[in-house]
């Protein structure tokens, strides 16, 4: 998973900035990828390659930081975890893993924390090449689903007892000493697909920059709220319970304002074919409140009654409601389809139950012909 070096070759006559190295032909060449910035390169050309170090050495920091990740994971939830990906980049890196479940807070604690003590603890990283057979006797982890040659390279994590912290099968580069790590620290972890998490962290100086800025956050929170950090967390919950209680209370408003424009909206019932009709457009009403406005004004009207209103939501989004009685259904009216063929009419579609259905548009200029519509269609309809 580790991403590949960059760097230069550089000859007398040019100079090629290498963005990418892939192994190729079975990893018997190395397809390099570069832009020549300088003069021209031929074939046979002898060119000295330079690799950005600071670029490898935090792709190794962040290498060796995801062997102890995969090591910690089997640590904390299971010698069943195994790694179903990873990315290694100079920056940061990224673990997916076979899992069941969402890891609690307390399990990435532990995780950090078992990672923190190996880097601390300045293990040393060996690398060997040995035959298969022997590396995995010896317990090496391997890349489920990956091809292996007869040889391969085995890189361990070893302690100063001589106890191995981490054994892998890994062709990538690595820190020669765990301190050079100086820290782990996981940004998230979260679910990709069914059974398989992604760990997604931090090492190195990237620790440094990820914690200044969690703490330029709760400084700024502090001093907005003029509390101490400590005391934010309790604030925030304190906010969004108010927030909650005022978005409740709004709520609350404006369906009583729905049902007092919908009241008066009694006194333009029209009579169409024996049955009470309201087609309607409303100002500012949000499609929830619209749908309970349609029923309750249906309801008060009785069983012969078909309700239709219109309003718009925003610039481009219009909101529909039919709500027809019992006396419609059985006329074999149903208004789903109904509130469908008038939704059309702004760009729309929608539809729902033979009672009770909505739509959306995306034409609000064409409010009014929707409603004239309505009344056109039902008389039709309604025969």
């Amino acid at each position: 998973g580790q991403v590949g070096d960059r760097g230069v070759l550089v000859s007398d006559n040019c100079k090629v900035n290498v963005v990418d190295v892939q192994k190729v032909a079975g990893g018997l060449l190395y397809l390099h990828e570069g832009i020549v910035e300088e003069g021209s390169l031929a074939v046979g050309d002898r060119v000295s390659a330079q690799v950005d170090k600071k670029f490898r050495d935090g792709c190794k920091i962040h290498h060796t930081s995801t062997h102890l990740l995969q090591t910690a994971l089997k640590s904390v939830l299971g010698d069943d975890v195994c790694q179903a990906g990873s990315i290694v980049k100079p920056d940061t890196l990224r673990f997916d893993f076979n899992y069941p479940e969402a890891m609690t807070g307390a399990q990435i604690k532990e995780v950090e924390r078992l990672v923190n003590s190996w880097v601390a603890g300045n293990n040393e990283t060996v690398v060997d090449e040995m035959p298969i057979a022997e590396a995995k006797a010896k317990g090496a982890t391997a890349m489920f689903g990956e091809k292996y040659g007869d040889v391969v390279r085995v890189v361990s994590v070893m302690s100063e007892q001589g106890e191995s912290v981490s054994m892998e099968l890994c062709g990538g580069t690595h820190v020669e000493r765990t301190q050079e790590i100086r820290g782990l620290k996981v940004v998230s972890e979260s679910g990709i697909a069914s059974g398989i998490r992604r760990i997604e962290a931090v090492a190195g100086d990237q620790v440094i920059d990820y914690l200044g800025a969690a703490d330029d956050i709760v400084k700024s929170l502090s001093s907005q709220l003029k509390i101490k950090r400590e005391e934010i967390v309790p604030r925030i919950s304190t906010l969004m319970n108010d927030l909650k209680a005022s978005q409740g209370m709004v709520s609350k408003l404006k369906e009583e304002l729905a049902v007092a424009k919908t009241a008066a909206l009694a006194g333009k019932v029209v009579s169409i074919n024996g049955f009470k009709a309201v087609f309607e457009s409303i100002d500012d009403m949000d499609s929830k409140v619209l749908s309970a406005a349609a029923q309750q004004l249906q309801s008060s009207l009785g069983e012969d009654a078909a309700v239709v209103l219109v309003t718009k939501v925003s610039d481009k989004k219009v909101s529909l409601v039919a709500a027809f009685g019992a006396d419609l259904l059985e006329r074999k009216m149903h208004a789903g389809k109904f509130v469908s063929s008038v939704a059309e009419v702004c760009g729309g579609k929608g539809g729902g139950r033979p009672n009770l259905a909505q739509a959306g548009g995306t034409d609000p200029s064409k409010i009014e012909e929707a409603v004239r519509y309505a009344e056109t269609q039902f008389k039709e309809l309604s025969q």
